[in-house]
């Protein structure tokens, strides 16, 4: 848990672990520089949002943005609701689902990569639909049979009282038993790894990237690598592991895994007063997976729901909490983008056909206005300014690390070398005062504000920020604010 005293310390031991993640390690499949995902890289989760949508935002906003990756949705056949959880309910491996049809989502793969966004495809591949009932697509199967598929014998039948997980510290339950009753494939058949291949591969073919791997704990580590080791190697995987039986680290032998640690880590940073500026615990740094092979982030689509982490709801905190993310050099970062709900259960807006209604941002989307988003509609935050100023601001000052730490009451700031400086005023109140930023002399945008600059772009007078000769800025901060000025930002 992070106390007022807590962050200062966080910070550096993030940055020699970014270091240490430099250094030879037996992680080759999650390092391999051929793949999409990397440390350099910055993603988004644009949960549910149609293809049609997809391709769209890939040209206008994601890859003129600096988004180098995008997690969409999973595409496959699955059953019929209105809830957002059917699509982790697979009931074939066609790609027809109420985001798209398969034409749909093999234009929105070419279209964003023309913009330089490379897709990942959440995967569901531990197991099929909870029941029988129709597919979306019109496919029709019981519990355990879907025709032309699997049968009966292609699942678990495990032991509990129930067939489902009821002892969450034993790994063969896990790993063997149903969750929420969900039909739970036998990975370790050859006949269904042979199946989930050939839809991985088949979405490869579409010019698909990389995978999420859905519920990845509840697959046995070496039936995942041999579903791994059947793909080629530049294709990214991201597993979500939890802590337990199930260890991330066993996974990230072979790829990536959630920083769910990190991400339970970031409300205790933000939601108080004067955190981000406090000095550390070394205990801290017990709760944070390894950089290498961790993707960074601050929530996801679970962990805004069980509300473990921040959310869109938790408005320029949350915006703060993925500026803060993209400016240490910490794991792979991935922004998250939904839609707004009351309840945790519901699905976004749909068409009169069923289908996914498709995204409408807000004009002006942003961390101030996100309260006025109806239930439903997407909120867009992968447009907010202070995102997308500190993506342009991640990628000017790549690998530089970070020194000349500023820690002043709310207020805490570090250079990322001579390409970049931020500072975060963490509070209530104003911030004022002369801070060193290692950059040259000259005027700057402060991106924190404006987003993204593009050159030759007018800079508000309230967005500049004057280096003098040695490197001091005099700053004004309003309260719960960031500056951030690069060798990107400077004003010509």
């Amino acid at each position: 848990m992070v106390t007022k005293r807590s962050a200062a310390l966080i910070l550096k031991s993030l940055a020699f672990a970014a270091v240490a993640a430099l250094l030879p390690t037996g992680m080759a499949s999650a390092s391999d520089p051929s793949q999409v995902v990397t440390k350099q890289s910055v993603g988004v989760q644009m949960f549910e949002w149609t293809w049609n949508s997809l391709a769209k935002e890939c040209t206008t906003n994601l890859g003129p943005a600096g988004y180098d990756w995008v997690e969409v949705s999973p595409p496959q056949e699955h059953i019929v609701g209105t809830e957002w959880w059917i699509h982790y309910q697979p009931t074939s491996y066609k790609i027809e689902s109420k985001l798209g049809t398969r034409a749909e989502f093999s234009s929105m793969v070419e279209t964003c990569g023309k913009a330089g966004v490379a897709i990942i495809v959440d995967a569901v591949i531990n197991h099929m639909a909870a029941s029988a009932t129709d597919g979306w697509a019109g496919t029709k199967h019981g519990k355990y049979d879907y025709p032309g598929l699997y049968n009966y014998d292609d699942f678990h039948h495990c032991n509990s009282s129930t067939g489902e997980i009821t002892d969450w510290n034993d790994l063969t339950e896990i790993q063997e038993c149903e969750l929420l009753g969900l039909s739970d494939l036998n990975t370790s058949r050859a006949s269904v790894q042979a199946k989930i291949v050939a839809y991985l591969k088949d979405l490869l073919s579409l010019g698909v990237k990389g995978f999420r791997v859905d519920a990845a704990k509840h697959i046995a580590v070496d039936d995942l690598k041999q579903i791994v080791d059947a793909m080629p190697s530049d294709t990214s995987f991201l597993f979500e592991v939890y802590d337990g039986p199930a260890m991330p680290s066993l996974y990230r032998e072979f790829g990536n895994t959630f920083g769910f640690k990190w991400a339970r880590l970031v409300p205790g940073m933000f939601e108080d007063a004067g955190v981000l500026a406090g000095e550390a615990s070394p205990a801290v740094l017990e709760l944070l997976e390894p950089a290498d092979g961790t993707i960074a982030m601050v929530t996801n689509h679970d962990t805004e729901r069980d509300k473990s982490t921040l959310s869109y709801k938790d408005k320029v905190k949350f915006e703060l909490a993925n500026m803060f993310m993209l400016s240490i050099p910490y794991g792979k970062p991935m922004i998250y983008s939904g839609y707004a709900f009351a309840d945790r259960d519901a699905g976004p807006k749909l068409q009169g056909n069923g289908k996914t209604a498709d995204a409408a941002c807000p004009a002006t989307a942003s961390a101030a206005t996100v309260g006025k988003v109806a239930h439903g509609n997407f909120v867009c935050s992968h447009r907010w300014a202070g995102i997308t100023g500190m993506i342009q601001w991640r990628d000017t000052v790549g690998a530089a690390a970070p020194a000349a730490y500023y820690v002043k009451g709310n207020a805490y700031g570090f250079s990322r070398g001579t390409l970049g400086f931020v500072l975060f005023n963490t509070g209530p109140t104003k911030f004022t005062g002369s801070v060193k930023t290692k950059l040259p002399a000259g005027n700057y945008c402060n991106v924190a504000v404006t987003g993204k600059q593009a050159a030759k772009v007018a800079c508000a007078a309230s967005a500049r920020v004057v280096v003098a000769k040695d490197g001091i800025a005099k700053l004004n901060l309003p309260a719960w604010s960031a500056v951030a000025i690069s060798k990107a930002s400077k004003l010509k």
